[in-house]
């Protein structure tokens, strides 16, 4: 119970973050997504932005950005929409006109993306032909009805005539993340103490990113080694620590290129490596029939600074895990307690 406290405190200070207000708030999210790669999200937070502007001089920026994140994340036919909404309000405006090669440019762009969307259109509506069976001859005719748009797994988006607005339904980026990181960690059982190097692999999937924060669910592989002296032969010897948790993280984008991040995940740790007689870890100094396995509940406060889009660099400067004894472990070790630090890169695809 106390480690799931302090672990609810370690994340609290990702969790606290402000919905945006106004529509300077709204852009400077859409920017912070847009430098992250998350351009659905981008795309969201402009389009919020305009719908707060109350100058009309700055509205066509708002649907140029709109368009610049569709086209980014290969939108063609969202794109091609708001570029051609962004035309038409600097078309109006008499104060500050297009320059002529600036249109003529995006002209050509939405040449390009009304091409790319009809593409799309054609490989969506073609039917998909026959099976093919097991012993390679031709099966039945599939069938041929065309999914019509916003059925399925579509982007669900309506747009209006004269509008300049698409609503759409907010939806978490198709990666899967992932981070390795090494360091050393202190490790008390009990009685005993000893400092250990330390690598955990944290592999996870987006399921929510929006204003800033992102919710990751996947798991944690952690391993260390641990020396001992064998009391009964009186050699060193190495147990290890392995550790595989069901993992929750928090990242907040505290500025385009710098985020919080808040892990908790609970899971499994297993001691292996103390099956000889005369290990300082069981009662009696017994060996034990194979590794032992006990609950384990792990948070962790880290940062990370965005190299690219999709690579980061990772700081944790603390993770806090804890295991409840394991029957057969002596009397003293009434918990393993372990304190890490370590750094590493993330990448997600």
């Amino acid at each position: 119970m106390k480690s799931l406290v302090i672990a609810s405190l370690l994340l609290a200070p990702a969790l606290a973050f402000a919905q945006p207000k106004s529509a300077d708030d709204w852009y400077k999210e859409g920017e912070t997504q847009y430098n992250l790669g998350n351009f659905e999200q981008a795309a969201e937070a402009f389009k919020q932005g305009f719908a707060l502007e109350t100058v009309d001089s700055k509205k066509a920026a708002y649907l140029y950005n709109v368009a610049q994140a569709y086209r980014q994340g290969n939108r063609c036919k969202d794109a091609s929409f708001f570029y051609k909404r962004y035309l038409s309000l600097k078309d109006q405006d008499t104060a500050k006109p297009l320059k002529p090669e600036k249109k003529a440019e995006i002209e050509q762009r939405i040449a390009e993306l009304d091409q790319c969307a009809k593409n799309q259109d054609d490989i969506a509506k073609k039917p998909p032909g026959d099976t093919i069976v097991p012993a390679g001859e031709t099966g039945a005719k599939t069938g041929t009805k065309t999914v019509a748009e916003g059925e399925g797994e579509g982007e669900g988006e309506e747009e209006g005539e004269g509008v300049g607005i698409t609503q759409t339904r907010a939806l978490a980026p198709r990666v899967v993340s992932a981070r390795l990181e090494g360091g050393g960690g202190y490790i008390k059982l009990g009685d005993l103490t000893s400092t250990v190097p330390a690598v955990a692999l944290t592999a996870g999937y987006p399921v929510y990113s929006m204003n800033g924060v992102e919710i990751d669910a996947g798991i944690v592989f952690g391993f260390s080694p641990l020396k001992f002296r064998n009391s009964s032969t009186g050699e060193d010897k190495t147990g290890t620590f392995t550790s595989l948790l069901v993992n929750g993280a928090v990242t907040y984008a505290a500025t385009p290129q710098i985020g919080v991040r808040g892990d908790l995940g609970v899971g499994v740790l297993s001691l292996g490596g103390i099956s000889e007689m005369g290990n300082p870890f069981t009662e009696g100094a017994a060996g034990t029939s194979g590794a032992l396995a006990m609950l384990a509940v792990r948070a962790a406060v880290s940062a990370d600074y965005a190299i690219t889009p999709n690579l980061v660099a990772t700081v944790t400067p603390v993770a806090f895990s804890f295991s409840p004894p394991k029957e057969g472990l002596r009397e003293e070790i009434n918990s393993i307690i372990r304190l890490d630090f370590m750094l590493g890169l993330g990448y997600r695809m």
